[in-house]
């Protein structure tokens, strides 16, 4: 036992040498200059995705694991070392997680994909299209700069257009998810499928309140899909706000999404749906 206890207390010495410097200063971690990523699957027709950075393991996600369609990689945005960089993406198969069918799991490479991202920039990775082979467009990862605008007591939104099979469409922005879109003006007008730069609105500001948001077939007033954005919740001075419709501050992006193709391995979805994705919390009440 003593000399158990001893070998612990060497090998304990023994690593705080090694985590100083030659001149007995400690270690401090240097962080290179970082971009913020985040990844979305949009893919109606596979398993759910993983993606894994193959370049470099310090300052890389390792987060985005098992993205559902229609998910986000856990964590929302993560800090990535700027540069170019490659990642590929992966099917994901339930059986990795197994005791007995570990062995038996198997995943497939679907796309990769090197790209320069810049220092301090924010980033959505859109993952959209068909996996399966013949389908058009065929799945790839698109690289969205997110041009997060400047903060204010207004709530921000933009909209994406990732529903694949659907034509141009207005975007209305409504009291509820059910108000009538006649004589409604749309809040992004005829918004087309993105290939990552064009189907992509810019942000608009509102104020704080309830609302939702109707998609209709460019110059109708039929909604095709309708969803309400997330309240949020008003900080206090013991807990930080949430980013929502009714809380200044707060910046959403609202995504259309396609209905899952029918006998895929992706989440159930019968019909097309728009959900909506935190790009920037509201401001601290804590002290």
């Amino acid at each position: 036992m003593r000399l158990s206890r001893f070998s612990l207390f060497a090998a304990l010495l023994l690593g705080a040498v090694g985590c100083k410097e030659a001149d007995l200063a400690p270690v401090v971690a240097k962080i290179p200059p970082l971009a913020f990523v985040r990844y979305i699957n949009a893919v109606p027709d596979t398993l759910n995705t993983t993606v894994r950075w193959i370049d470099k393991v310090a300052f890389t996600p390792q987060t985005f694991t098992n993205v559902p369609f229609r998910g986000m990689g856990q964590g929302g945005y993560q800090g990535l070392e700027a540069g170019p960089r490659t990642l590929r993406v992966f099917t994901y198969d339930p059986n990795l997680n197994s005791s007995t069918n570990g062995l038996g799991a198997e995943t497939k490479q679907l796309t990769e994909l090197t790209h320069t991202f810049e220092a301090g920039q924010y980033y959505t990775l859109l993952h959209l299209g068909y996996a399966r082979t013949g389908s058009t467009p065929a799945q790839r990862v698109l690289v969205i700069k997110d041009q997060l605008p400047a903060a204010s007591t207004n709530v921000a939104i933009r909209a994406i257009h990732a529903g694949l099979g659907i034509a141009n469409v207005d975007l209305h922005a409504t009291a509820t998810a059910t108000t009538t879109l006649v004589g409604s003006t749309p809040a992004f007008a005829n918004v087309g499928l993105t290939n990552g730069t064009a189907g992509i609105s810019a942000y608009a500001a509102r104020a704080a309140g309830a609302f939702a948001i109707q998609a209709a077939a460019t110059g109708t007033t039929t909604s095709l899909v309708a969803a309400t954005a997330p309240a949020g919740v008003a900080g206090t001075t013991t807990a930080d706000p949430i980013a929502g419709s009714t809380v200044g501050g707060s910046v959403m992006t609202a995504i259309a999404f396609p209905a899952a193709v029918a006998g895929s391995k992706a989440a159930a979805a019968a019909a097309p749906t728009i959900l909506f994705f935190l790009d920037r919390q509201p401001a601290r009440t804590t002290p």
